[in-house]
């Protein structure tokens, strides 16, 4: 048997049959392959499945034939590309086996590719295909997620619940508290040290604490009252206090003439 020519002939059908789905390896050979030998790579999918997500589940099939293929099994490995478990993967290259041995002597990778793509369809159809986890993958997800809802919260403002609530009062209490202990000092008397006038009546305010202006200045109108009194009763003692000494001296001396 001219065993070059039955791969040659094999592959110009797979290449007919198949068309973008088959493509040379050049790189990712698998393990313990020979250099020496050329290797194909055959994208597998669920073909002909009607369900929403026939498209997160891929495989591929990596073969080469071997110097006396078909009368000895070719080199082949079912991969997963996308959405298939190593356990499953492990299950699908064991029935392949089964097909190898069945199909001994003849051109058999395009049976093997059906077998896969069957496979394939009934693990996605019956719902049992186990996803593998890539845990890089799941931590840029999960960021992701993070990343969209802090976006929404930022977008719409942040919604108040009794926890936040509660967060801004003890936190608002506290600068209120902090405030009163700068405009305070010993014996509760207010400070205005380094304070505008301006700046010292915003903090009353910010306190609760309102200040009428009325009050302030008839306080003051009273005040300067009280000492122009003070000033004049002083004034009436003083001269009382010259006439008493000038009839004192008067007295004395007529009582010497």
């Amino acid at each position: 048997m001219d065993y070059q020519a039955e791969q040659d002939m094999e592959l110009e059908a797979l290449q007919a049959i198949l068309m973008d789905d088959l493509e040379e390896l050049h790189d990712d050979r698998p393990e313990g392959w020979p250099s020496s030998s050329t290797t194909y790579r055959i994208a597998i999918d669920p073909e002909e499945v009607d369900v929403s997500n026939e498209n997160e589940y891929k495989l591929e099939l990596v073969f080469a034939h071997t110097p006396t293929y078909p009368d000895e099994a070719p080199l082949y490995k079912a991969r997963s590309v996308r959405g298939i478990s190593d356990a499953d993967i492990a299950g699908l290259n064991k029935s392949l086996s089964e097909q190898v041995e069945e199909n001994m002597g003849m051109a058999m990778i395009y049976a093997l590719v059906s077998a896969a793509q069957e496979w394939l369809r009934e693990k996605v159809s019956q719902g049992e295909v186990v996803t593998s986890i890539d845990p890089e993958a799941a931590r840029k997800a999960e960021e992701e997620a993070e990343e969209r809802r802090l976006a929404e919260i930022r977008s719409h403002g942040t919604m108040i619940t009794p926890q936040t609530f509660a967060e801004w009062k003890s936190r608002f209490e506290a600068e209120m508290a902090l405030s009163r202990a700068k405009l305070t000092g010993e014996g509760g008397e207010k400070k205005d040290k380094g304070l505008t006038g301006k700046q010292f009546f915003r903090q009353l305010e910010a306190n609760n604490e309102q200040v009428g202006v009325e009050d302030l200045e008839s306080d003051d109108e009273e005040d300067y009252a009280l000492d122009g009194e003070d000033r004049e009763i002083d004034e009436e003692e003083e001269d009382d206090e010259e006439d008493d000494d000038f009839l004192d001296d008067y007295l004395a001396n007529k009582g010497k003439d």
